[in-house]
């Protein structure tokens, strides 16, 4: 009846798991980066300039008489440039009180043009600001303020240094002393006028076409990409949380017993007559003989956790299933509370199994006969509601009366109420010999089908197997693609007889709402 269950999560389950939440997965793949796109078409655009300066040594105050230097130039720079000094001179370039100084910092960072060559001398100045032509701007006032301070701190050490070497000079009375002197203040005031190359600029900042950010066809991309894998896992992981039944192989696992039946949706008041309706009833009578060969099934309960769930449609429509079979059936309404066998097969009642229970009817008197075909098939309705149904239903009168219909007919079939709505039937679960649990796919809990199991053999019953409602044909699911054809073509063969599948669906659809 359905495929074998694999360990773990194939790709065909995967997909079917895909394809039941396949609208909220396809919102999720286009909120997501629809989302993104227009969060980042949003967002305040960031336009980067660079420029880059070519670095020289210059004439510090501890280098001016020595070829070596304790710090490389371009490290000084890297640190000078991120002084308030030099802050307040590109403020003053671009026009700008030196308050800005600080602010003007935060948008600027420098570094090696070339990081492999740990000995260059060039440095790219990179600044970044919301106007393309504003961090351009501030990147080309960086590097002349870097340039300006160098050179303005180099010819300052050197002033120093000449002023001190005159004072020597003024001083000293050493003929030989006061040459070499003179000679250091010669090389000295060369060396002064070298200065102002130290630092040049090599490549000027231009204004950039594009911003750096956002970026909103790449952030797209990536969430598209993300969206994808969240869609991928998300499937599963709710399949996980959702403890409804989805899969008729789930309430294998969970009654260790088999799917007799699956019926469709189409069997169901409110629908369209559907082509398999007869097919799956059929079905489900045979695979209760199928699987019952062993052992003799007289009588049978239906039953399902909760309300809903179509056991009232799959007990009249097993019952007209073994009545076509030519069987002597007695179909009983056990749901005291809300009798609607009768009213499925268009029958109007005034006395029903209260009425024999208590003595006021003979069995003879209540049952009501139905037109079935080549078989035979009788009611015992509900009528009234009883102030007692769970007494009755448990009483000794009720067990003879089983152990009549037995003797007499070759097939009771009972509807009972929800199981875990109310107690009523749970004295039928020993008395008959079995019980079908019927659960509604994307309905019924796991949790309320594992409870009823356990009343079940509690009470002393056998569940023989369940009955799954609500599937559908076709579609990714597939469950009654195989009824297409035969379904169809008895569907025609009794229709032309005047016989089986359009007095079934007939007599089931009359009246009555969605059963319980």
């Amino acid at each position: 009846m359905t495929e074998p269950r694999q360990e773990g999560l194939d790709i065909r389950q995967w997909g079917r798991l895909v394809w039941r939440r396949k609208w909220l997965l396809l919102a999720i793949v286009i909120v997501i980066p629809v989302a993104v796109y227009v969060g980042s078409s949003l967002l305040p655009k960031t336009y980067q300039s660079q420029a880059t300066i070519n670095v020289q040594a210059t004439a510090g105050a501890s280098t001016l008489f020595s070829n070596v230097s304790s710090k490389s130039d371009s490290d000084e720079v890297q640190t000078l440039i991120k002084t308030t000094v030099v802050g307040r001179r590109a403020a003053r370039i671009l026009g700008l009180p030196p308050t800005d100084a600080k602010e003007l910092l935060t948008h600027v960072s420098v570094a090696a043009t070339n990081p492999a060559e740990t000995d260059s001398n060039f440095l790219t100045i990179t600044a970044q600001d919301s106007n393309a032509a504003m961090a351009a701007a501030i990147a080309n006032a960086f590097a002349r303020a870097v340039a300006q301070a160098r050179t303005f701190d180099a010819i300052r050490n050197i002033d120093r240094t000449i002023g001190t070497l005159e004072e020597q000079q003024k001083s000293s009375t050493d003929e030989s002393s006061q040459e070499a002197i003179a000679a250091q203040l010669q090389e000295l005031r060369g060396l002064r006028a070298t200065q102002a190359g130290t630092t040049s600029i090599v490549e000027v900042a231009t204004p950039a076409a594009t911003p750096i950010s956002p970026q909103p066809r790449r952030n797209t991309a990536i969430a598209v990409i993300l969206s994808l894998l969240i869609a991928a896992a998300l499937a599963p992981l709710l399949d996980r949380l959702d403890r409804r039944i989805r899969e008729p192989g789930e309430m294998e696992e969970l009654l260790d017993a088999p799917v007799l039946a699956m019926i469709p949706d189409d069997a169901f008041p409110g629908h369209p007559p559907g082509l398999h309706v007869r097919e799956s009833f059929q079905t489900l009578r045979a695979s209760l003989t199928y699987f019952n060969v062993d052992r003799s099934l007289s009588t049978l309960v239906v039953a399902s956790p909760i309300q809903q769930d179509g056991k009232t449609t799959v007990a009249v429509n097993l019952a007209l299933a073994y009545a076509l079979d030519e069987r002597d059936v007695v179909l009983i309404d056990g749901d005291l509370r809300r009798p609607q066998v009768a009213t499925r097969l268009g029958k109007e009642v005034e006395f029903g199994l209260d009425s024999v229970l208590v003595g006021e009817r003979t069995l003879e008197e209540t049952l009501v006969n139905v037109d079935a075909g080549a078989g035979r098939l009788r009611v015992l309705p509900g009528a009234a509601p009883p102030p007692n149904p769970a007494v009755m239903l448990g009483s000794q009168r009720m067990r003879s009366l089983l152990a009549e219909l037995s003797e007499q007919v070759d097939m009771v079939v009972i509807d009972t109420p929800g199981l875990l709505a109310v107690s009523d039937a749970i004295p039928l679960f020993s008395q008959v010999a079995g019980n079908v649990i019927v659960s509604r796919l994307n309905k019924t809990p796991k949790d309320a089908v594992l409870r009823a199991k356990q009343v079940i053999n509690s009470a002393g019953g056998t569940v023989l197997g369940s009955v799954v409602t609500g599937a559908h044909a076709g579609g990714i699911y597939g469950y009654y693609g195989y009824y297409g054809y035969y379904g169809a073509q008895n569907d025609r063969d009794k229709a032309e007889s005047g016989q089986g599948g359009g007095r079934l669906r007939s007599l089931v659809r009359r009246g009555g709402s969605d059963d319980s």
